[in-house]
Order: structure tokens, then sequence, then C-alpha cells
């Protein structure tokens, strides 16, 4: 019996040459319909029985921050996928290598080849250098358009838009020493921590949905047939388009390492590509990608918006589940030293993210580099994002701030 990497390179290249998704005859029927049906299973996949738990914690079960993982006396662990994140601490942390990330790939392959309306790959900022050191935006969108995508749009240039909605209501809301606000943008591991572990700091984080979630909004809003795929470093944006209320948004998410594998088994040579370059994005929705990168961001933008303000904008930012919560700790116990927040999940940043290619700190590189070619500071010199948001009906800068609800999102 072929191993579920086997089969799904398999099943892949089948797909890709042929759109032929037949199964080989010794495929595990478990394993082929987590393949061809994600979305019905969890977003860690086990390919074996474990039995590491049956004498007491198995270490997958101490990693958990969210207490998505449990003991099972059928199976050795039962894993909940409402509780769980996508954080692939478990994933990391088993010895048998009996854990495994859901892929999506074979979906989006699938609805390339049938789907009659447009289908866009939203890329996330992270891209720069993971496909190759000389692999540009224009090149990567070129081989998307190849693969049957109908273009490429990076989600830097939502990251832009979000920057700006953030700044906004820190000029509106914080007014005294006393006011602070939590960043909801970003990562979803940071909201899900402050959700199940610190609701009550829920009342200082603005309800703006992520960049992912504005970018898919945006798509379906002016192209109302548009099927959305995010691409990024990160199996937390898997369990991200999963929830209830911004499921409207994307319809599926790969990881740059299923893109990878995509482009690999298309027999697609990025080096050798035509350029399709379209950057859109500022300097500040670009380096989301790193952490301090939003606080950055959300810093610049607030002081070019009101330049004379009585209460400045002190940024804190954290990295890492650890450290993410002795941030929000230092906050609950009054240390704050600043009065906006930023947590990213990842050991810096999305960069970091599980499912990114290269080493972060040359990711983080790579990002800088990008940015620092980008024709604007923040959004608010961006005349994409004001033409943007002037197609999607907002005239001012004051009617975005109060009419914006299609970025918006009720944290419960």
């Amino acid at each position: 019996m072929s191993s579920l990497d086997e089969l799904y390179k398999k099943m892949l290249k089948n797909a890709v040459t042929d759109n032929d998704y037949t199964a080989p005859e010794d495929a595990d029927k478990d394993q082929l319909d987590c393949l061809l049906h994600p979305e019905a299973h969890p977003l860690v996949w086990r390919t074996a029985p474990c039995d590491c738990a049956k004498n007491g914690k198995s270490s997958c079960m101490s990693v958990c921050e969210f207490g998505a993982i449990t003991s099972d006396s059928q199976e050795g662990i039962s894993i909940d996928d409402k509780q769980c994140v996508g954080c692939q601490a478990c994933i990391d942390e088993c010895k048998l290598h009996n854990l495994t990330p859901s892929k999506d790939i074979m979906p989006v392959v699938e609805t390339l080849h049938t789907y009659q309306g447009p289908v866009y790959a939203l890329i996330a900022p992270a891209f720069s250098g993971q496909f190759g050191d000389d692999i540009t935006s224009g090149k990567l969108r070129t081989a998307l358009k190849q693969l049957g995508f109908a273009g490429m749009i990076e989600v830097a240039i939502f990251a832009d838009i979000l920057t700006l909605k953030e700044a906004l209501e820190f000029d509106k809301n914080i007014n005294s020493e006393a006011d602070f606000q939590l960043t909801s943008c970003c990562c979803p591991m940071w909201i899900a921590m402050i959700k199940k572990l610190y609701h009550q700091l829920l009342p200082n984080v603005p309800g703006a949905v992520s960049p992912m979630i504005a970018g898919g909004r945006t798509i379906k809003a002016l192209h109302p047939q548009a099927k959305t795929v995010f691409i990024g470093p990160c199996l937390a944006k898997k369990a991200e388009r999963r929830e209830p209320d911004i499921a409207d948004a994307i319809d599926y998410v790969l990881t740059y390492q299923e893109l990878r594998d995509l482009l690999e088994a298309s027999d697609i040579d990025l080096a050798s590509l035509a350029e399709d370059d379209r950057q859109h994005a500022s300097r500040a929705g670009i380096i989301y990608a790193y952490a301090g990168g939003v606080s950055e961001a959300v810093q610049k933008t607030v002081e070019k918006l009101n330049p004379n303000r009585t209460i400045s904008i002190h940024t804190r930012k954290a990295d890492g589940v650890p450290g993410c919560k002795a941030l929000i700790n230092d906050i609950l116990e009054g240390h704050r030293e600043g009065n906006f927040f930023e947590g990213m999940g990842c050991v810096g940043g999305c960069v970091g993210g599980p499912r990114a290619i290269i080493d972060k700190e040359k990711g983080k590189s790579h990002v800088q580099s990008y940015g620092a070619a980008a024709k604007y500071s923040t959004p608010m010199e961006n005349p994409y994002v004001i033409e943007l948001l002037k197609q999607l009906g907002f005239d001012t800068i004051e009617d975005f701030l109060g009419k914006s609800d299609m970025y918006n999102r009720e944290f419960k």
C-alpha cells in the first residue's frame, strides 16, 4: 500500500497532466478521502494509530496550547477540530511522524480544470524568495496564469487597506493614556489565543478581518462569480478560512509548499518565465510578512494621518506563542508600556510560518528588499488603495471608517 505522501504525489501528477483523479488500486480509502475532500476532515491528519498516550499524556498533547488534543482509548489521541487553530506544534512534536497537515491541492486543481468562472490566486506577503532568490512576483504571476488562474493578487494591497483601517480606529479610539488597542490583523493564532484564553481583552481588539479575508471579500464584491485561493506559509490560515462568520471569503487555502508541489508536477520552470509585474502595495503592506511589520505599518500611518495627536502611538510586539502569552500577561498585569500591541504566533512572523520553504531570516531579508523597492511608504499615499476603495463605494476616508462592514467581523 502506498504511503500518504506517495499517494499524494501520484494523484497530483495524474490530475495535473491527464485531468485524471482515479485512485491507485492499493490506495487507502481514508487517505484518499482526505486528499479529495479535505474540507470534511480536520486540519491535522493522522496517518496511523497513535499509542504514545496510553501510559499518560503524549508529547503532542503537552505542546498543544489550545486544548485540542485529548487521550482516546481507541486511537491513542483525538484532535478536536473546533479547538485546533493550525499552529502545527503537534505535527512537529510527533515522534512517530503519524501527524500531517491538511492538503487542499486536489480540489484546487480540479477547480482550475472544471470551474467556468475566474479563479484568483491571493499570495501572502511572505512570498518573496520562497521559490528562489531570483523568482520575482512577475514570474510567479506568469506561472500561476499558466496553471489556470485568472490572475495573481498580492495580499499586501489588502494589508494596506487594513493598515489604514486600524490607523483610523486608533486615531478615533485612543484618546487617553489608559486606552490601548490590540491589532486584529494578520495572524489567526494571535486572535485565537485572545478569543480562547484571554477573552477579557476582546473589547480592545477592533473587529477587522485579516488581509486574507479582506482580499477574498473584495474580489468577490468586484467579481461575484470568482473563486479565491489563498497561498501562504501558514496552516492556521486553513483554520481561519473555515470560521463560520468569514467562510464566505476564501474557497481554498494552499501553502507555499503545496504550490511548489503543483509547480513541480506541472513541470513549470519559474526561472525561464516572462515577467508580469504589477506591484500595487506600499511598503507598509509588504512588511506584514515579518514580526513587527504590522505595528510599524500602523504606527507610520497613524503619524501621517494625524501628526499632531496628543496621545502618540507606542507599539509593542511579540512573536511565538510563549512570547505572545508573555506580552498579554504584561498587559493584564498593568505593565503595558505601549498602546498598540501586535502578536504573531510564529517566531519571526509569517516568514517563520510552518509551511514556509526557506529559513525565516532569509525570508525576512527578501521581504525587506521587496518592501524597500515599493513606490509608496504607507497606504496614505498609495493611489491604488484610494482607487480600490472608490470601486467599492467609499468616496472618502470617513466613509471607509464608518461604513466598512465588508471588512468587519464580530469577535465572540
